[in-house]
This record gives C-alpha cells, sequence and structure tokens, in this order.
C-alpha cells in the first residue's frame, strides 16, 4: 500500500472588477421621417379612440351605460284588431307593434294613450267618419312584454278599445289608428 500524502490547493483566485463612469450618452434626435411617423401614429390613434367613444355613444343612445331597469319611454301606434272589428256600444282589441332598434332588449311594463287623435282607415275617413268615437277603455294599461334587441313585437291587448254606441255609420267595421305610448325598462 502506498502512503498518500496530503496536497495543498491555493485559496481560490477571485478577478477584480473595477467599474468606470461610462460615457454619458446623448439623446438621439428623430430625423425628419421619424418625425413624421410618429405624428402620423398619433393622429391614427386620435382618430381610432375618438371612432371608438362615438361607436359607444351611437350605440347607448348616451355617454353612460345603461343598466337593466334603466328608464326607456317610447311613443307607438297602436290600432284595432283587424280580425274582429269594433262595434257601437262594445270594446275590441288594441294590437300594439313595438320597434326595438335598440342593441339591448327592452321590457314594456305600461301602456297608455299618447297625444294624437285616434283615426279610422282611409276609405271609412272618406265615407265620412271623422269622429270615430273610439277610446281607450282604461286610462293605462299594466304590461309585462319583452321585446328582444333589434327586433319587433306585436302585442295585444284584450278589451283595450271602448266604442260609443252613438257613432256615424260610416265608422262601424272600420279599423283605427291609436297614438299608444308605452313605458318600459331596459331588460
Amino acid at each position: 500500500m502506498r502512503p498518500t500524502i496530503p496536497v495543498e490547493t491555493p485559496p481560490a483566485v477571485r478577478p477584480v472588477v473595477t467599474a468606470e463612469p461610462a460615457e454619458p450618452r446623448r439623446a438621439r434626435r428623430l430625423d425628419r421621417r421619424g418625425r413624421a411617423i410618429l405624428a402620423a401614429a398619433a393622429a391614427v390613434a386620435v382618430v381610432v379612440n375618438a371612432g371608438a367613444a362615438w361607436a359607444y355613444w351611437r350605440i347607448t343612445g348616451s355617454s353612460t351605460p345603461r343598466h337593466s331597469g334603466t328608464g326607456v319611454e317610447l311613443t307607438l301606434r297602436g290600432r284595432s284588431d283587424y280580425n274582429r272589428p269594433l262595434t257601437p256600444g262594445s270594446t275590441g282589441n288594441l294590437v300594439v307593434t313595438v320597434t326595438n332598434e335598440n342593441a339591448f332588449p327592452i321590457r314594456i311594463t305600461s301602456v297608455s294613450a299618447a297625444a294624437g287623435k285616434i283615426m279610422a282607415d282611409d276609405e271609412r275617413r272618406e265615407y265620412g267618419c271623422t269622429s270615430p268615437g273610439v277610446t281607450l277603455a282604461r286610462p293605462a294599461f299594466a304590461v309585462s312584454w319583452e321585446v328582444p334587441k333589434n327586433t319587433i313585437g306585436a302585442f295585444t291587448v284584450p278589451g283595450g278599445l271602448a266604442m260609443s254606441s252613438g257613432i256615424d255609420t260610416a265608422c262601424r267595421n272600420a279599423s283605427f289608428t291609436v297614438p299608444i305610448r308605452a313605458i318600459g325598462v331596459v331588460g
């Protein structure tokens, strides 16, 4: 067996790093072409953001977002039911058509008379039906009609119109256009 001889290892040598101050860098100036590109990019960014703001305003109809339950007031025209003409001294159905051109659904909660005159159809007016004697059967009707976004909904209020008994004979079996005011909410 051989005798072992201890071997000493020299201490680790670490390199010495010295830091010298770097030379100050000069900011590069943009040349004419660079300034033109930067100005064009800024102009495009302004136009795109303005377009987005306009689109938001156009869709919502205001600068604030609509929330569920926000009031929406509509003025509509209803009509008498073509399949069930009004007869003197009786009531008939009121048919209401709601056009929702908004990007959100609407729930109609109330229907009442709007400003304007109830008119008979053109043919009956030619025969002399100028005072049809037709009114809404009540001042207002509570309803719950859902109208999805960008659609048209047709709804019936049973017994919504009343015809007085002493009307012109020219108004019998006429169809009537009725100015309607509807109140609803978003959602």
